[in-house]
C-alpha cells in the first residue's frame, strides 16, 4: 500500500511538471490573449453597430429637408464629396447666417462620417449653429450626444454651459463647470458669475444683502462690481451709500449718465464729474474724449456729450449694448467700453 501511494504522488508531481513546462504556458497566454482580442472585436462591431443606429435616429430627429433642396442633397451625398468639404460648406453656411442650409449639409455630413473624432467635430458644429440660431433645447441635445461619443468633450461641455446659463438651469450649468475643470480648464470665473446670477434671482434677500453677496465673490470676476452697482441703480439707491466700486473704465457708460456726483475719493472718478462740470474742484482729467468734453463746456459749447461703443476684447466684434459674456465669441467678462463724442439730440426736432 505504501509503494502504490508513492507511485501516485509521483504520478501526480509528474502532471503539475507538465503544466509548468514553459511552452504550455505559452501556448495558454496566447490563447487568452486570442479569446480578449476576439472578444472585443466583437464589442467593436457590436458597440459600432449601436452607434450607427444612435446616429441615423439622430438624424432622423433634426432632419429638415427644407434647408437644401433634394437635387442638392443627392449632390452632396455623393461619394465625392468628402466630409472636409461638407464641414468647410456648413461653416460658410453658418457665418452668412444660412442656419437652415448649415444643419442640413452638417447632417448629411453625418451620414457618411464612420471616424469618432470626426463625429464629434460634427456635432460640435451642429451644436453651435443651433445655439447661434436660437434653438437652445436643439443645440442641447446635440451637444449632449456629442457628449456620448467623447465625455472629455470640452467644447461640447462649455456650450451645455451656456445653455443652462440662459435658461436659467444653474444648477446644471455648476455641474458642467465642474465637469471643465476635471478637463484643467480655469472656470473661476464662470463659477462666479453663475452663482451672481443665482443671487439676482433670489426673491428673498434685500438688495443690499444681495449686493453685498456679489462683491464677496467679485475678488474672481471684477465685473460683478458693476453687476452689484446695476442693482442697485435699479432699485432706486443712492449710489452715494455704495462702498466698494468697479473701476471707471468698466462702469464709465452708467456713471457718466449720473447728474450726482459719488465716489470722489477716486481720482478717475473725480475726473469724470470735473469735466462733465458738476464739481468745480480741479483735477488732472485722463482721456481725449473727457478732456475734449471740459474743453467744449468751457468753451461755452454745452450740446456735446459722450456715447458708448462695447467691443469685445477677444473677437474684436462691436455692439450697442453691455454684456458680461461676448454674443458672438461668448468669451466671459471680455467687454471694452469705448467712448466717443456726440452731439444732444435736440429736443424741439424730435418728432412726436
Amino acid at each position: 500500500m505504501q509503494l502504490n501511494f508513492k507511485s501516485k504522488v509521483v504520478s501526480v508531481d509528474i502532471f503539475f511538471i507538465e503544466h509548468r513546462d514553459p511552452i504550455f504556458s505559452l501556448i495558454v497566454l496566447f490563447a487568452i490573449i486570442l479569446m480578449i482580442a476576439a472578444l472585443s472585436y466583437a464589442w467593436g462591431i457590436f458597440s459600432g453597430k449601436d452607434e450607427k443606429k444612435r446616429i441615423e435616429k439622430f438624424i432622423k430627429k433634426f432632419d429638415n429637408k427644407g434647408g437644401i433642396s433634394e437635387q442638392h442633397r443627392q449632390m452632396l451625398l455623393s461619394p465625392e464629396i468628402d466630409v472636409q468639404s461638407l464641414s468647410l460648406l456648413g461653416i460658410t453656411f453658418a457665418k452668412n447666417g444660412d442656419f437652415e442650409k448649415a444643419v442640413g449639409v452638417y447632417l448629411i455630413a453625418l451620414t457618411k462620417i464612420k471616424d469618432k473624432h470626426e463625429k464629434e467635430f460634427i456635432l460640435n458644429e451642429l451644436g453651435e449653429v443651433y445655439f447661434k440660431a436660437g434653438f437652445l433645447k436643439r443645440a442641447n441635445d446635440v451637444f449632449l450626444q456629442a457628449l456620448e461619443l467623447s465625455p472629455r468633450n470640452a467644447t461640447a461641455l462649455r456650450f451645455l454651459t451656456m445653455i443652462d446659463e440662459k435658461l436659467k438651469n444653474y444648477e446644471e450649468a455648476l455641474f458642467a463647470l465642474n465637469s471643465l475643470e476635471e478637463l484643467g480648464v480655469n472656470v473661476q470665473a464662470q463659477k462666479v458669475y453663475i452663482k451672481a446670477n443665482v443671487i439676482l434671482d433670489d426673491k428673498n434677500s434685500t438688495t443690499e444683502e444681495k449686493s453685498d453677496k456679489i462683491l464677496a465673490l467679485s475678488h474672481d470676476f471684477t465685473l460683478l462690481k458693476r453687476m452689484a452697482m446695476q442693482l442697485w441703480i435699479k432699485n432706486g439707491l443712492n449710489l452715494k451709500n455704495f462702498t466698494d466700486f468697479a473701476d471707471l473704465d468698466d462702469v464709465i457708460d452708467i456713471i457718466y449718465r449720473k447728474n450726482e456726483p459719488v465716489n470722489l475719493k477716486d481720482d478717475d472718478y473725480k475726473a469724470l464729474f470735473y469735466a462733465k462740470g458738476t464739481i468745480d474742484e480741479k483735477c488732472e482729467i485722463k482721456g481725449f474724449e473727457l478732456n475734449v468734453i471740459k474743453n467744449l463746456n468751457d468753451a461755452g459749447f454745452e450740446r456735446a456729450e459722450l456715447n458708448f461703443n462695447y467691443v469685445c476684447k477677444s473677437c474684436k466684434n462691436s455692439f450697442p449694448m453691455h454684456f458680461y459674456r461676448c454674443p458672438m465669441c461668448h468669451e466671459l467678462g471680455s467687454v471694452k467700453i469705448l467712448p466717443y463724442i456726440t452731439e444732444k439730440p435736440d429736443e424741439n426736432s424730435m418728432p412726436f
